[in-house]
């Protein structure tokens, strides 16, 4: 098991990003405030390809649509289709801002 780590700036803040992959599992975190926000299992379902579909749930904290559309555009451009384990704690949740997130995260896992 290996944490990859990297820092960026997003919009003119400073963005940590930590990403591992476990055999079953992926983790993945990216803050602006040194801080985990919510933390979210999301499991890929039998979909197409082209739609993609995931079951997200809470696994500590609380519970925002605009956060878990967010990680869903997020798990879709990454196509992940395994387990993963996300906290998504940024300021904007812009299409610029999740596309740069993306990108960055696209070299850790």
């Amino acid at each position: 098991m290996k944490f990859k780590t990297v820092a960026a700036l997003l919009d003119g803040v400073h963005t940590d990003f930590v990403a591992s992959v476990f055999e079953d599992t992926t983790f993945i975190a990216v803050t602006q405030n040194s801080k985990l926000g919510t933390l979210y299992l999301v499991k890929p379902e039998s979909c197409t390809l082209e739609d993609q579909g995931y079951d997200i749930k809470v696994l500590f904290g609380r519970e925002d649509d605009n956060q878990t559309s967010s990680i869903v555009s997020l798990m879709r451009a990454l196509n992940v289709n395994s387990r993963t384990i996300i906290s998504l704690m940024i300021e904007n949740t812009n299409f610029r801002t999740l596309r740069a997130v993306q990108q960055v995260l696209s070299t850790l896992i």
